[in-house]
């Protein structure tokens, strides 16, 4: 017991540590932290609530998509504060670790602390990510069909990024829908998710836990069919998400009200931020770093005035990025105060 308090203290420090070094890059590097302070006095302060009002909106989203999609198999008996509580662990390794890659690993853990089941963890986790996929998938393409000849006729070079992008989100929806589809797959795929928690001492008994893959597989896939079966919680569930991009691809246009800027449709706005998603969303490292500036700053010229344009893109990413990091910091230090033994994914039994 004791090394396990000693390991969640260096844990708990650890992301502290990654918390506090992120935020001093962002305040140190090329005097963002000054640029930012002399950025206030130009800036309307309801505009720029409704700014971050946005991005509560998306955490929102995230949370109630979860514990709809949870819900379908635990009825009235997974609240919405543990809900939110998974989302933000995501949104914090989502934003620290490359591709956003550690975001699903350190939900479906958080689900297991919750005493969630691992059929229910996977199928949810899955689940989610399709809907999310598909969805910015359909918003991307929608805004390429309507908006793109806007954009090039403005700027020379983006749309092959903006298309490479697309396409790798297309990418995912295909290989997601290969997991659903193709049971060989994912059993292979939940084994090698047993057996990496296994050597980090989440779980135990192995052997016994792989016995119960094929029936947690079972309990996966009819979950995934009772959403099919069910239009309302499908309609629910996209309904959200559609929200959650919606306000994610709006904080610009406050942005831009809250410097006082008139004109500037909001529909041209929002698919500006739609392609800096698009072109970011490839990019290898953390936050998209460099990716996401760089394209926010060629699109956005459109839109903002030059003497602006750097603060607006702080502004930016202050509110939709770096406070996923302070908030889900919260989140994520608290879980590891959390006591907790090693779960025995074994004695679990399929729900349905």
């Amino acid at each position: 017991m004791k090394d396990k308090s000693r390991k969640y203290k260096i844990f708990r420090i650890a992301m502290l540590a990654l918390t506090i070094s992120l935020l001093i890059y962002f305040c140190v590097w090329n005097n963002n932290l000054a640029v930012l302070i002399s950025s206030f006095r130009e800036i309307h302060p309801l505009w720029l609530l409704g700014a971050a009002a946005c991005t509560v909106v998306t955490w929102v989203m995230d949370a109630l998509v979860i514990q709809t999609l949870t819900g379908q198999a635990r009825p009235n008996d997974y609240h919405y504060h543990s809900a939110f509580r998974v989302t933000m662990i995501g949104q914090y390794f989502n934003s620290v670790t490359p591709y956003a890659i550690g975001g699903q690993p350190a939900q479906f853990v958080a689900f297991l602390r919750q005493g969630i089941p691992s059929g229910i963890a996977i199928s949810t986790l899955v689940q989610k990510f399709l809907v999310y996929q598909t969805t910015i998938t359909l918003f991307s393409l929608a805004v390429i069909i309507i908006r793109s000849a806007f954009f090039l006729s403005k700027i020379q070079g983006f749309f092959a990024l903006a298309v490479i992008g697309f396409l790798y989100q297309s990418a995912s929806v295909l290989l997601l829908l290969l997991f659903t589809y193709s049971p060989k797959f994912t059993t292979k795929l939940i084994s090698a998710v047993v057996t990496l928690l296994t050597k980090v001492h989440i779980v135990k008994k192995p052997d016994e836990t792989r016995e119960k893959v094929k029936g947690q597989l079972q309990f996966y896939l009819d979950n995934n069919k009772a959403m099919k079966g069910n239009r309302q919680l499908t309609v629910r569930v996209y309904s959200y998400t559609f929200i959650q991009l919606l306000a994610l691809f709006s904080v610009p246009f406050f942005i831009y009200k809250a410097f006082c800027n008139p004109g500037a449709p909001v529909v041209d706005m929002i698919s500006a931020q739609c392609f800096v998603t698009m072109i970011s969303g490839y990019t290898p490292l953390p936050g998209a770093s460099g990716a996401a500036e760089g394209s926010f700053l060629v699109l956005f010229r459109l839109f903002f005035s030059e003497k602006i344009l750097t603060q607006a893109m702080l502004l930016w990413r202050f509110i939709t990025y770096y406070s996923s990091i302070l908030v889900g910091a919260f989140f994520v230090l608290r879980t590891g105060q959390d006591k907790m033994e090693p779960i025995d994914l074994a004695k679990e039994a399929p729900q349905g």
